[in-house]
């Protein structure tokens, strides 16, 4: 990322004194499982270190006990059981950014119900994710029609399995079918990888912060919680998505610091957001 860039998006974060939480979104993270509940708190947790103003975290209620005991005091619940739930929520309590998808039960047909229903009927950005991004595999044109500001953010497999198209062939040809497809779909794709490559179609960014240490479970949920965070700053979509993108890169190579190449774990990652953030913020 050119320093121009940099020191542009850095101005967006700077608070004003008379800020208060409502002025810098409220995320909420649609995720987690009884068997997976971490995968939300590690969404939650990226928002919060990114700074969002609050941060939401729906559950189903087999699971709440499991995610309060893991959890950081910052972040709320809010246990639904339909669609129908989430979408009164998001009205009632001015929600302004939604992640979907980490930790979900996967190839279920009445989730994929529920997800659908979600985000036909939103028009906030909505960060799709893991089991979220597989209710599309094979009908990945669906998502075109889609009322949401939508962002994929698929690894490899996750991008091939949406496509029905072979890995080899995704990275031999990765720009221009990464760029193809979000066009012609009207989203962002967020490609993750070493090098991660983000797309809208008419602008492309590769990423050049991160390191092998971030190779680790939990890493991209962290990264959906940044993007979810950033896109409340500014009307730029693409640019947040790209900074968050950078400084996810950025936080992971500090971890790398303290932890060494094997010992990060995704949980650092964002507890070193904020340094990573405080950095490109001093040199402005």
């Amino acid at each position: 990322m050119k320093e121009k860039e940099i020191r542009s998006f850095a101005s967006k974060l700077k608070r004003k004194p008379d800020s208060y939480k409502y002025n810098y979104g409220h995320v909420l993270v649609i995720a987690g499982s009884n068997t997976m509940p971490g995968s939300g708190i590690l969404c939650c947790l990226g928002a919060l270190r990114s700074g969002s103003g609050l941060v939401t975290y729906a559950v189903r209620d087999n699971f709440l006990d499991q995610a309060c005991a893991i959890s950081k005091p910052e972040v709320m619940f809010f246990v639904y059981r339909t669609a129908t739930d989430i979408l009164d929520f998001i009205k009632s309590r001015k929600v302004t950014s939604i992640v979907i998808g980490p930790g979900l039960k996967a190839d279920n047909s009445v989730l994929c119900k529920f997800i659908k229903e979600i985000i036909y009927a939103v028009n906030i950005p909505v960060i799709l994710d893991a089991s979220g991004l597989a209710c599309f595999n094979g009908i990945a044109g669906e998502l075109k029609t889609t009322n949401a500001k939508l962002i994929i953010t698929p690894h490899l497999g996750e991008f091939s399995k949406l496509l029905n198209i072979q890995s080899a062939v995704i990275e031999n040809d990765r720009k221009k079918i990464v760029a193809d497809f979000a066009e012609v779909n009207s989203l962002i794709c967020v490609l993750k990888g070493s090098n991660t490559f983000v797309s809208c179609g008419k602008k492309n960014y590769k990423n050049n912060t991160g390191t092998p240490a971030m190779a680790t479970a939990g890493s991209g949920d962290v990264l959906s919680g940044i993007i979810s965070s950033f896109v409340n700053v500014t009307d730029d979509v693409f640019e947040a998505v790209t900074f968050a993108v950078f400084i996810h890169g950025l936080a992971g190579e500090i971890a790398e610091k303290d932890k060494g190449m094997t010992g990060v774990i995704a949980s650092d990652i964002a507890e070193n957001i904020c340094y990573a953030i405080k950095q490109i913020m001093m040199k402005r």
